[in-house]
């Protein structure tokens, strides 16, 4: 999603090269009789700005000051934005700042504040912040719902609404919808390995060579089989896991995936000393090391009574909705 100098300047340069072929081919139409060749130089311009329209978008958005709202946001809920160092927050910001730029994030019968913009940028940067280049093809926008929701998308005097989040399908594609409360719980508390923003973000790095299917496009060769063939192994034991593992994860290939990746970003450690074998498989597919990161930086202990309000702002008691 960010474009560096080098990387504008090759643009730079294929729109001029594209351009000058249209204007070469214009040169050569004039000596014709046709008058229609004059339409040919606005269409080379055109193109150049066609060409040159995500970079510079890119361009200004990286340029443009951080708002000091996200950054409060990120010292106080995101562990792993505190634990970068400072080239590694700047990275992690101008990628937040792209992302909201290009990507719409809409509420649905519910305010869409500062924090909950902010967290949901944070859950597409964090698991695709190891890769150089990234496009979270296809997504348009994400909804954010007041509350859980059922399979037909209703989150109100519907039965059955269990739903933290989705990726739509069908005439919903492109769209993501996630669970307000259940944003904000993924990254309010850090003890419970769940967080449903990394885990829908998770499952479009999964998508992205075109299937939703537990294994994502660019796993390295020497990770392919060994994950392929612990997936169906893990499956076929019904849950029966010694990593602690959400059962969740046991509903097909592609849960599995997404519900390993927060395990992964929430608890990296805990995950390493439980299987050490499946977290370097992550470690590998996703192209950093959370629990290297996390070393020497102490979690944000938040104190909460059962019946006190929960932090992820339901309204509900504690005990009655985040406590694990």
């Amino acid at each position: 999603m960010l474009i560096t100098p080098a990387e504008d300047a090759e643009n730079r340069n294929q729109a001029f090269i594209v351009t000058g072929v249209i204007v070469s081919a214009v040169v050569v139409l004039a000596g014709t009789v046709s008058p229609w060749w004059l339409a040919g130089l606005p269409v080379a311009a055109v193109v150049f700005w066609w060409w040159r329209r995500t970079s510079r978008r890119r361009l200004r958005s990286i340029a443009k000051e951080f708002p000091p709202t996200w950054e409060d946001v990120l010292k106080r809920h995101v562990r792993f934005f505190r634990a970068l160092d400072d080239p590694g927050k700047e990275r992690f910001r101008n990628l937040m700042k792209v992302f909201i730029d290009e990507v719409a994030i809409t509420g649905i019968r519910t305010d869409v504040d500062d924090t909950t913009r902010a967290l949901v940028a944070a859950s597409a940067v964090i698991p695709i912040f190891g890769f150089e280049d990234w496009e979270y093809s296809g997504l348009g926008e994400v909804l954010i719902y007041p509350d859980t929701f059922n399979e037909e998308y209703k989150s109100e005097d519907a039965t059955d609404r269990n739903t933290l989040g989705m990726i739509g399908v069908n005439h919903l594609s492109g769209v993501m919808i996630l669970s307000k409360p259940a944003l904000l719980a993924g990254f309010g508390n850090q003890n419970d390995r769940r967080n449903v923003g990394i885990h829908e973000f998770a499952h479009l790095v999964d998508k992205q060579d075109g299937s939703v299917d537990g294994v994502p496009g660019g796993i390295p060769a020497d990770t392919f089989d060994p994950w392929v063939r612990w997936v169906g192994r893990e499956l076929r034991s019904e849950g029966e896991s010694a990593a602690g593992i959400d059962d969740y994860a046991y509903t097909n290939e592609a849960e599995y995936f997404a519900v390993l990746s927060e395990y992964f970003f929430e608890s990296p450690t805990r995950l390493q000393q439980k299987n050490p074998e499946l977290f370097r498989m992550l470690e590998k597919m996703y192209r950093q090391n959370p629990k290297r990161l996390f070393a020497g930086t102490p979690r944000r202990r938040r104190r909460v009574g059962r019946n006190s309000p929960c932090p992820c702002g339901s309204g509900e008691k504690y005990k009655r909705c985040c406590k694990p």
